[in-house]
């Protein structure tokens, strides 16, 4: 897993440079490309801001946890428990090139900005040719005082294949169906494991956009990006997830909350149907290829999106790690392909690693 700084309180902030996507209009002569640009501001914190009381509370753990694990536990809630600064300013450049995009708020309590910025189509072309860019991608500097962050925006074509995909259980092994203190364990101490031929199989897509849309919070936001994205191979994309109103006044009730949270108590359905119709809407003269897991609710979803956006879902495809197919077959009525994960199949209770 990413090893995250955590022995003494930075004075340095922290700059993440969320990857967005650039979609055709925006203004009224079409001749522009629109981009929403998120940042996120802050410091992390000391190492001894979780007592180990709660570490254990938030893994369930009875008594077993080696101060090595809980460690370990520490660096990967360091997201979720960071000192976010608010009231910056926020501004960024595109690299290669002078002008400076400002963001009209400051930074909030959360430490977060986001807003939307058009390019002129000429000045797109202009910075994807001084950029040399492949695939689309440009790379941008964000500021804030005198530290930087850097992040990625794909301008994506009015026309061609993009391909929507899940990441728990789809491409990353989380186990979200044996249950919480599990699918926890997975996430907080075990190192991440990716789903078995997946990589194969996103790699042959070729040059198409991806997009992770995942029920995960925002806070894991770089675990997933390093694990995926910087060390895992996985096609670069942009990501939409799920935001979690951090409570630090209540530090316990919190580390409860991330519990409830990352265990999967609190997925919806409507985060996922409203962050795909978003893209749907953007892009409405592209193909799309939806691709998720039958162990929560990726069927039902991507059945929903079919109905509103029938000439854009080309194919449904699910990685079948309950044996749906055979226990609850009516689930993949209408799915297009089903992906067979394997045995052995997720069960409640029953992990596949060992401790």
């Amino acid at each position: 897993m990413t090893k995250l700084s955590h022995l003494l309180p930075h004075k340095d902030k922290i700059i993440t440079v969320y990857p967005t996507y650039a979609y055709a209009g925006g203004q009224s002569d079409g001749a522009s490309w629109t981009f929403k640009q998120r940042v996120w501001v802050h410091k992390p914190r000391r190492a001894d801001f979780i007592p180990d009381k709660l570490i254990r509370r938030l893994l369930d753990d009875e008594g077993t946890l080696k101060e090595s694990e809980i460690l370990r536990c520490r660096e990967c809630i360091e997201d979720f428990v960071a000192d976010d600064d608010s009231g910056e300013d926020v501004a960024f450049t595109f690299d290669g090139d002078a002008e400076v995009f400002r963001f009209s708020d400051e930074t909030n309590n959360n430490g977060l900005v986001e807003q939307q910025f058009t390019l002129s189509d000429a000045r797109a072309k202009e910075l994807l040719r001084k950029q040399n860019s492949s695939g689309g991608w440009l790379t941008l500097t964000v500021k804030v005082g005198g530290q930087e962050g850097r992040g990625r925006v794909r301008v994506i074509e009015g026309e061609g294949l993009s391909v929507v995909s899940d990441i728990d259980d789809t491409i990353k092994v989380s186990e979200i169906p044996a249950g919480g203190k599990i699918v926890l364990r997975n996430t907080f101490l075990r190192d991440y494991v990716p789903a078995p031929q997946m990589l194969e199989r996103y790699k042959a897509f070729g040059d198409v956009s991806f997009h992770y849309v995942s029920g995960s919070p925002w806070q894991l936001f770089r675990l997933l990006h390093t694990f995926l994205i910087e060390r895992g191979g996985f096609p670069e994309g942009t990501f939409h997830m799920k935001s979690l109103s951090k409570n630090l006044l209540d530090i316990s009730k919190f580390i409860e909350d991330i519990k409830n949270f990352v265990a999967g108590k609190t997925y919806t359905q409507q985060q996922k149907i409203g962050q795909i119709s978003e893209l749907m809407q953007n892009l409405p003269r592209r193909k799309f290829y939806l691709i998720g897991d039958s162990g929560e609710l990726d069927p039902e979803v991507f059945l929903e999106i079919r109905k509103r956006f029938p000439a854009q879902v080309e194919k449904i495809m699910i990685r079948d790690v309950v044996d749906a197919k055979t226990k609850t077959p009516q689930r993949l009525a209408g799915v297009d392909e089903i992906i067979e994960a394997g045995h052995p199949f997720i069960t409640h209770g029953v992990t596949q690693f060992r401790d």
